[in-house]
């Protein structure tokens, strides 16, 4: 609101900041990466026909950077006063542009352009700018866990994968309803909890992979009763990351119950 105040115009200075910034991260990491990444021959442009090997994590990852990248490039379009839902689309382009440059350099090279990734990201990258246009989607956010696997603590120096970006087994995926972010509130539902749908994959490298999905209560800390000024900052950074709960993991037909 503050920034709106004081609009007139759009700022093209600020959108010509915003540009720069995306262009020198894309260099940055695809100069970081590009070993990694394109270690094969080139050939002629073509898609990946190769299914997921982690059963979908590494499509639920592109989505969580999409995400998260749509969100921060909002709040970067609010500043050159395009207002607040267009700021919403334009971070979610920004999203979905971030990881583009290298799905279109992987299609010159063994990888192939993914268009399953690129959904999943463009899918990420969505619900941020939905939260502004749609005010009740606000009460879905995407949340994220990571605790390291036994695959990546047991790594070998001589073994390539899993590096800490591609610890699957690690990472946990949740789509949570959280009924205290409805613009009227969650009526007599506790403000603070939410539920959550989960999944990951115990492992991926050393074994074929097998769905682990959780279903738990869900922590919404922008409803945590805390008055201080500096609390909805902090309580939408928490917001971002699941912290353990009670609730149940499926996992081979069989139900666990603890902390997830």
């Amino acid at each position: 609101m503050t920034v709106a105040q004081g609009c007139t115009s759009v700022r093209k200075g600020r959108v010509a900041v915003i540009a720069g910034a995306y262009a020198a991260t894309q260099l940055i990491v695809m100069a970081g990466r590009a070993d990694d990444w394109w270690n094969s021959p080139r050939r002629s442009f073509h898609f990946a026909s190769t299914p997921s090997l982690n059963n979908q994590q590494d499509g639920l990852q592109h989505a969580w950077i999409g995400y998260q990248v749509s969100q921060i490039s909002a709040f970067a379009w609010d500043s050159t006063c395009v207002g607040y839902v267009k700021a919403g689309w334009l971070g979610a382009l920004t999203g979905v542009a971030i990881g583009l440059p290298k799905e279109i350099i992987d299609g010159f090279h063994g990888q192939g352009f993914s268009i399953r990734q690129f959904l999943w990201n463009a899918a990420g990258s969505t619900l941020p700018a939905l939260h502004r246009a749609v005010p009740d989607s606000r009460s879905v956010l995407y949340k994220f866990f990571y605790w390291p696997s036994r695959e990546y603590l047991d790594k070998g120096p001589e073994d390539f994968v899993p590096q800490l970006d591609t610890d699957y087994a690690g990472m946990r995926f949740f789509l949570a309803y959280n009924p205290g972010q409805l613009p009227n509130g969650p009526g007599k539902w506790p403000p603070w909890l939410g539920v959550a749908i989960g999944h990951s994959v115990p492992y991926w490298v050393t074994q074929p992979p097998i769905d682990e999905w959780y279903f738990t209560l869900d922590l919404n800390a922008r409803g945590l009763p805390i008055r201080a000024q500096w609390w909805p900052t902090v309580a939408a950074i928490i917001d971002q990351f699941h912290i353990p709960l009670p609730g149940f993991r499926l996992r081979g037909g069989q139900i666990h119950f603890g902390l997830f």
